[in-house]
């Protein structure tokens, strides 16, 4: 069934309404084929109408399907009275264009239709999408894949599977465009019943350009859609894991949805598994389903307390949690109030951990506002005693930021105590934390990052602003004649870095890394890192230090320290900077991608630690060129002089001493051979003899006779 629209048409819409249609089961699903032959020049729409005549829109879409017919299941949901559905094609009038729809049946509408066990609605894709269909409201279609995608340099090397086996992926680069977007879809499944059921499946999300990936719950009576788990942005080269406790008590269907975020951004999806109960239990502490046996510490003067979403109070605290980025998700924080007090503490802590348990905590911390007090992580041993092992004060920006703390040796159990203490009256100094995990790796070093396994606390500055995220990576750069070929850090292929692929996006856009906040030091700070620029068209690198003053004038990033440009061949290369600053401020990497493709910039083992570097670094402020190339041209002059002083007055020094030395020419020997000798000696190698050195003693002795005892020895 067609309509067509003639341009210019007053017709604005035409309806094909279905017969009235039986009661239903709550699982029933409408599927049918439609299409759409003009971008933006119409909408076809499906509604739904109740026994009493009332409409409900299930679906609208407004974009063409190109040439082909496009495929949708939608859920009706449960009708106990008959009801009806209705086609509706409508018309703007601007352009001449075709609405169609064919191939109308309806899926699992008896009345005694009984879902299948969760198990059967898991997939690894090996064999097509199992239970799943591609949605029809976005503008693409999950791909099935294996092996490495068609884009460089983004998506998987291989399924998560077997590596060998198929996955589900969307392509970024054209004609895809930014923002467009495809839908995955479970058939409905029943309500998540008393203990609720694990949904889980493997996600990966590499490239410079990356999206974003979401997770949604969607009923169908009412049609309600909520947003549970997301991940935007470059996550590294690597399946992740992502484990939803789903306790909805409804009939529902879970939609997956990836969104391109620019032409090096693949997302990939593996093995689906839906399993009864609970999530298995890790040694990551997300807060989702309870405190994890955290306990608030009874003599504090405040309380952590267990939330979602915003905070009460504006300009602070988290928009959302870390785990799943979103309001539905849970994480604990410590109000500020109008009533605080400065030192005001609250603490909260862990289980009791065995004596042989971790190595290295980390967690996810939140400090964002004017007011923002102090956080503290310590050691507990058994007996109560206490050892303070990571503090963090201040206005750490609106992100969640990443901490970990090496534990201290230990020959009983312990816990982890994580402490909040407030600055002071104030209502702009919620603190908040998430995502606590013990792991058996050592940390490296407060202040030093190699990437082997992580970005440590550094961080794309995020969409809006760069262009193109750092990446996590390893051996050889995947863009032909530049980059790496090994880290600095283990000089292999098998040690990691970060870089930026500089074949994405045009001459002159940046990509910013951001560190920590420091707190100001009267002795300054250092920033040593090593830096790798090889190609033909290596942009330029630079390092500035932010402040909150700058950043709330708009500079985003600041005061130039450091700066370099060009081709610097196929080696790492270190580089101090010294900073010194009266307030709380941040290191920032920029790097400016060149004229053309080819120069991949990478940094390694970067280091921050307090006081000044041994050597100032140069920097290179295009803005004063002339000055710079003035004063150089009078430096070399002015030290051309002074190097001929010297000589001259080296040369009078030489004659004086030769005369004092040496009584005639028959006793001279060639000085160039006494300094030879004299060399030998204070280098701490016998090179000569110990007759040499005998004779070396005897040209210092002032004496006739020993003048004279060196004159047969003149020639040898």
């Amino acid at each position: 069934m067609r309509v067509n629209f003639s341009k210019g048409s007053t017709q604005s819409e035409a309806q094909l309404q279905s017969p009235p249609l039986s009661p239903s089961s709550p699982y029933c699903q409408i599927r049918f084929h439609f299409h759409i032959s003009a971008e933006s020049a119409g909408s076809l729409r499906v509604l739904m109408q109740q026994a009493g005549g009332s409409e409900a829109i299930l679906w609208s879409r407004s974009h063409s399907t190109v040439s082909h017919w496009s495929p949708e299941h939608l859920p009706l949901g449960l009708h106990q009275q008959p009801y009806k559905v209705l086609f509706s094609g409508m018309n703007n009038a601007a352009a001449s264009h075709v609405v169609a729809v064919d191939d109308i049946s309806f899926l699992n509408c008896e009345k005694s239709y009984q879902p299948p066990a969760l198990a059967s609605f898991g997939c690894s894709f090996e064999d097509g999408l199992c239970a799943w269909v591609q949605g029809a409201e976005d503008q693409l279609d999950w791909l099935s894949g294996a092996g490495p995608t068609q884009t460089s340099n983004t998506g998987p090397a291989g399924d998560h599977t077997s590596s060998k086996g198929k996955y589900l992926y969307i392509e970024s680069s054209s004609p895809s465009i930014k923002g467009d977007s495809a839908q995955l879809k479970s058939s409905l499944l029943p309500p998540a019943g008393e203990k609720g059921y694990c949904f889980s499946f493997w996600y990966h999300m590499f490239g410079a350009t990356v999206g974003s990936l979401k997770m949604f719950l969607q009923t169908s009576d009412p049609l309600e859609k909520t947003l549970v788990w997301q991940k935007s942005g470059n996550q590294g080269d690597e399946w992740l894991q992502v484990q939803s406790h789903v306790n909805l008590q409804k009939v529902h269907q879970v939609v997956l949805e990836a969104a391109v975020g620019g032409e090096a951004g693949d997302i990939a999806i593996d093995d689906i598994s839906l399993s009864p109960g609970a999530c298995p239990v890790s040694d990551l502490c997300d807060f989702e389903d309870g405190s994890c046996n955290w306990e608030q510490q009874a003599a504090s003067d405040s309380e952590w307390i267990r939330h979602q979403g915003y905070t009460h109070n504006p300009y602070t605290g988290p928009e959302s949690d870390h785990t799943t980025s979103t309001p539905t998700g849970h994480y604990f924080y410590l109000p500020s109030s109008s009533t605080d007090r400065a030192g005001q503490k609250a603490a909260m802590f862990s289980p009791l951990y065995p004596a042989d348990k971790g190595s290295c905590v980390q967690l996810w911390y939140h400090m964002y506002g004017k007011g923002m007090g102090t956080l503290n992580v310590y050691q507990q041993s058994e007996d109560g005693k206490e050892a303070l092992i990571f503090s963090q004060t201040g206005d750490q920006g609106l992100l969640w930021r990443f901490a970990r703390a090496s534990l201290l040796p230990r020959l009983h159990p312990y816990r982890i105590v994580v402490e909040g203490v407030k600055a002071g009256p104030t209502q702009e100094g919620d603190m908040a934390i998430d995502d606590v995990q013990l792991t058996d790796n050592q940390c490296p070093p407060r202040g030093f990052c190699d990437f082997e396994d992580t970005m440590c606390s550094w961080s794309n500055l995020g969409e809006g602003v760069d262009q193109g995220d750092w990446l996590h990576g390893s051996g050889g750069s995947p863009n032909p004649h530049t980059g790496p070929s090994v880290d600095h850090t283990t000089n292999s292929t098998q040690g990691h870095y970060v870089y930026v692929d500089s074949f994405v996006g045009e001459w002159g856009v940046s990509s910013f890394l951001v560190s920590d906040v420091l707190q100001p030091s009267t002795r300054g700070h250092c920033l040593t890192f090593w830096y790798h620029m090889f190609g033909n068209h290596v942009g330029t690198l630079r390092v500035y230090i932010n402040n909150r003053k700058m950043q709330a004038g708009g500079d985003e990033v600041g005061l130039l320290k450091w700066t370099e440009t060009g081709n610097k061949g196929e080696k790492w290369q270190m580089a101090n900077v010294s900073v010194t600053h009266d307030e709380a401020f941040w290191f920032v990497f920029v790097y400016q991608r060149g004229r053309m493709a080819g120069g991949d910039v990478a940094l390694d083992d970067i280091t921050i630690i307090p006081g000044s570097c041994y050597t100032e670094p140069s920097i290179d402020h295009s803005d004063n060129k002339g000055m710079i190339v003035g004063l150089a041209v009078g430096l070399i002059v002015l030290a051309g002089i002074i190097i001929f002083i010297v000589l001259v007055m080296l040369n009078q020094n030489h004659n004086k001493m030769n005369q004092q030395l040496f009584v005639n020419d028959d006793d001279a020997i060639n000085q160039n051979s006494m300094f030879d000798l004299y060399d030998c000696r204070i280098d701490g190698t016998q090179h000569g003899t110990e007759s040499d050195f005998s004779f070396f003693n005897k040209i210092y002795d002032p004496s006739p006779q020993a003048r004279e005892a060196t004159t047969s020895s003149t020639d040898a």
